[in-house]
């Protein structure tokens, strides 16, 4: 087998330098991958380069073990991943045809903060401030929900993208891509006394956002944080990426068009915009009631 795995190194590598993936998606991706490989090699199939036979195959065995669609939508993602890799790495001459039918995702809509929820939250955890560490909780969340940007994105940020004159944060996404995110003045002035308080500990780093002695955070120590924090919100999911989900749905719920959401949350198409595009029961019923002639 191992034969076989000898460009999943050179993939993992392209994933993270070269595509800027985040380290939980290039683990999943790096993963679904290997397990392919290991799959084609047991059916006696060619698995160096992904064929849409073997795909159609696993997909198949996927769905008869009760593997979430959702998660066989990204596994069959990786692959395709893997085979343009294999493409731009001149292993084959062209990417190979990888069309296989997937099983439908049921539409969820997304989870959330209320707006009275995370204010409370980010009150108390302002008020709470009494050293770096606390400080550090309170510009994180504040952070996420300020911006939208996702958990790779803020441990990723430098000095050199926070433009306080301009009031803007330069972020690097998905693919490399840079987008501009506009900041208001309260992120501004909580970021301002951040700073403060992370020159008056000596804290010297490269990162805006670090541990106590200046090397980058950990996503799965952020993930924690934000878990712990979102612990006293009834919200059904908590995450980073719940934040982010918040940032957008509050900012339609409020008026903004879903084009502008969209650019703010660096998506590639709009389709994956889209999902915001809904109310929640209360924002229903006061429709309803303030529109229906017969709701009193």
């Amino acid at each position: 087998m191992s034969a076989f795995l000898r460009y999943i190194k050179s993939f993992s590598d392209y994933l993270l330098k070269e595509r800027n993936y985040s380290v939980h998606t290039h683990e999943s991706y790096v993963r679904d991958v290997t397990q392919y490989i290991a799959f084609s090699a047991a059916q006696e199939e060619n698995p160096e380069v992904p064929n849409a036979k073997s795909l159609r195959k696993w997909v198949r065995d996927l769905s008869k073990n009760n593997i979430a669609s959702k998660s066989i939508h990204r596994k069959v993602s990786s692959v395709k991943a893997y085979a343009r890799f294999l493409a731009i790495s001149k292993v084959v001459a062209e990417v190979p045809s990888l069309e296989v039918q997937l099983p439908k995702i049921k539409n969820r809509l997304p989870s959330y903060v209320k707006v009275s929820e995370l204010s409370q939250l980010l009150e108390r955890l302002e008020n709470d401030i009494i050293d770096y560490p606390t400080a550090l909780e309170h510009i994180i969340i504040a952070t996420f929900y300020h911006t939208g940007i996702r958990r790779s994105e803020l441990i990723s940020l430098k000095a050199g993208n926070l433009n306080i004159a301009k009031a803007e944060l330069k972020v690097l996404g998905k693919g490399d891509k840079e987008r501009l995110i506009p900041l208001t003045d309260e992120i501004l002035q909580q970021i301002h006394r951040f700073l403060k308080i992370k020159s008056e500990n000596d804290i010297d780093s490269k990162y805006i956002f670090c541990k106590f002695d200046g090397e980058k955070l950990k996503e799965k120590w952020v993930y924690s944080l934000i878990k712990k924090l979102l612990s006293s919100t009834f919200v059904d999911q908590k995450s980073p990426h719940i934040l982010r989900h918040t940032f957008a749905t509050h900012l339609l719920q409020n008026g903004a068009d879903i084009n502008a959401i969209k650019e703010l949350l660096g998506h590639s198409s709009l389709s994956a915009t889209q999902i915001y595009a809904h109310n929640d029961i209360a924002q229903l019923k006061r429709v309803y009631k303030d529109t229906h002639p017969f709701s009193d």
